[in-house]
Formats: structure tokens, sequence, C-alpha cells
């Protein structure tokens, strides 16, 4: 276990200096807008300049946006896609800011939600949206936006929150009206494992670099002594092996929205959207250790994600952490006073114009073999 974590470091370390601290690499953070679960910010892509003190250095109207519902991006082939309106896909160049196609699912194929891509750009998962009794993820052209096939994942629907995993040989699923973690083999567009059950419904959740662990935001509180906090899944057994709370909260209700790893996976935070604050643990031990509170600013979706280099955790509520001290180092400007807030975002490195990388709308962990980092 030791050689192999110490293996993964190699590779994180060796990922970051090749794309983080390369002089010709420029990085932004791409912030869709405006969220379809609330937040500010006008219709469109807000740029920041992570580097520059995350300046905005432009925005990408897009008037024809509903509430957007996901993001991700492909390096590879430079595409930006927004799943909006609870029915609508949309595809941008990122080198033309152009749209380049838009699809609107009719009802009985559901619509889309939190989206994901293959590293390749070949593949993108669909789910049908917690709105929806729709039991299917659809798999779609990257390039053409064609539909390609449907998995069968939840027979009541609700497929909300969903992660292509950093080497794309894998999706995790969840839904909102199923117990079950999903996991699909994306050679055969099967699932091939459930990871569960959890007490509640599925909410955000994340994974490690490794695909061994899955950290799920679930409804704790509806069980006596639980309250506030986490499970751990073990994504090779697919049982639940730890449930982590909050110390102090466990007779408290509500649920937590929002789960991320930083990078190096030595931390978990965790978003309490209801008490205004982001519960940190020390993830270096399992079950992982309370650490801290950390208030924000304001009440909201609950969404947390942090830079590649472990620099910054970027919350939903527009603030900008640093990572290390857990200090608000600045917050995302609309460039005419107001306030841009949104949990559909995206890293995104430049070199010479073209985008090298591309990161996750969530909070995922690295710490992998370097050889297995695309």
């Amino acid at each position: 276990m030791k050689k192999q974590l110490a293996f993964g470091l190699i590779g994180l370390a060796a990922l970051c200096s090749s794309v983080c601290a390369d002089e010709g690499v420029h990085r932004y953070l791409y912030v869709s807008s405006r969220d379809g679960a609330g937040g500010f910010g006008d219709k469109g892509i807000y740029v920041y300049d992570i580097d520059a003190g995350h300046k905005l250095v432009k925005f990408i109207s897009l008037p024809q946006l509903g509430g957007t519902r996901g993001a991700t991006a492909c390096a590879k082939t430079g595409r930006f896609y927004i799943a909006h309106s609870q029915s609508k896909l949309l595809c941008l160049d990122l080198k033309t800011e152009k749209v380049l196609w838009e699809n609107d699912y009719p009802t009985e194929e559901g619509g889309c939600d939190r989206i994901g891509i293959t590293p390749d750009g070949k593949k993108l998962y669909v789910p049908s949206g917690f709105w929806s009794n729709n039991p299917f993820i659809k798999v779609v052209d990257g390039e053409t936006g064609k539909l390609i096939s449907k998995i069968r994942v939840s027979q009541k629907g609700g497929l909300h929150n969903l992660i292509v995993s950093l080497d794309g040989k894998r999706v995790y699923s969840g839904s909102t009206r199923y117990d079950m973690l999903s996991v699909i083999d994306t050679n055969t567009d099967k699932v091939i494992r459930r990871v569960g059950p959890i007490i509640g419904v599925i909410q955000p959740f994340t994974i490690n670099g490794a695909q061994t662990l899955a950290y799920i935001n679930t409804h704790l509180y509806r069980k006596d002594g639980y309250g506030v906090g986490f499970e751990i899944g073990d994504l090779r057994t697919g049982k639940i092996i730890h449930i982590v709370n909050v110390p102090g909260l466990e007779k408290e209700t509500g649920r937590c929205h929002g789960i991320g790893l930083t990078p190096d996976e030595k931390e978990v935070w965790l978003v309490d959207q209801n008490r205004k604050q982001l519960h940190v643990f020390d993830n270096r031990t399992l079950p992982p250790k309370f650490v801290q509170t950390i208030p924000v600013a304001r009440k909201s979706h609950g969404w947390i994600c942090f830079s590649r280099d472990g620099r910054f955790a970027w919350p939903d509520t527009g603030e900008v952490f640093d990572a290390r001290t857990k200090k608000v180092v600045t917050t995302l400007s609309d460039g005419k006073g107001g306030l841009v807030a949104s949990s559909k975002f995206i890293e995104i490195h430049f070199r010479d114009g073209k985008p090298v990388w591309a990161g996750r709308q969530m909070g995922v962990g690295y710490v992998v073999p370097a050889e297995s980092i695309p």
C-alpha cells in the first residue's frame, strides 16, 4: 500500500511539473452561468485567469442558455459542453468560442443533468436528470451530438451526478431516487457494479484517483445519531465501509450538498450549505478525521472543487479560498461590480492558444500512477 501511494504521488508530482508549473501554460477557470440551481451572473461563460488573482479576462455571451445543469470539457478536441434548461445539451468550440451544435431531447428521452466526457472526447455521458423518471443515461457522440445508445441505470430515474474516471474507463453515476452508486464500463457501456446501499439517496459524490473509494453526500440525518456527514463506499467490493460525522452535529437535520477531495487526496471538504459552512477532514487515515469548520459568505446550492495544483478551493458561493490557509483570497466578479456564483465550472489549461488539459466539475482525487493520467 505504501509503495502504491508513493508511486501515485510521483505521478501526481510529474503531472504538476509538466502542466501546472510550465511557464508556457495559462490556467483559466470557465464558469458557466446562470446556474440552474440558483447563483449569480449573466447567461454565458465567465473566464478567469487563475494565476492573475482570478481576474475576469472575458465573458462569452450565450443568451440562449437556460439554467445550467452541468458542464464538462475535453482538451483533446477543444470543446466545452453545457447541459441547460433541463433538456438541452450545447457544444462550444473553445478556440473560436462558437456554438457547434445544440440538442434538445424530447421528454421520453429524459433531460440533461451533470454530464461527463471521456478524455478522448468521443463519448459524452448524459444523465436524464434528478427531475426525470427516465431510467437511462444517454451516450452521445462528442463530435456530432448524435445519440449512440442508452444505459439503463436507475429504474425510478432521478439520474443526477456523474463522474467519468481520469482514465476514461469507468463512469460513476448517482441517482436521487436510488440508494446505490452505479459503476459503468465505458468499453461495453454496461453497469458492472453497484455500491451501497447508502442512507437515503445519493447527492454529490467524488472518487479518489485510484478508483477504489467513493465519498458520498447522503441523508445521514434520517437515522438517529448520524446527523451531518458523509459515507465512504469501497468501489471494489461495493460495500459502504465508513460513515463519517461532523462532531457536534450528530443530532442536526438537513442534508450536506457538495463534497470534494483535494488533488493530493489529503483532505475531504464537505459543504454544509444550510449552516453556511465547509467542514474539512484529514483524509490521510480512514476514516477521515475532522479538522475544522470554515464559514462561507452565503447559503448556496452547495458545491466544492479545487484547482489542479491544490492551491485554491472553489465553492459555489463565488468565493475563492486558499486551500492551505483556509482563508478567502478573492471573489469571482462579473466585471460590473456584481458577484458570479455557480456550481458549473471547469479549470482549463492553454498553451499557445490551444487547450492542453481540462479538469472535472467534481473535486476528484488525482493520486494515480503517472502512466494512468491522460
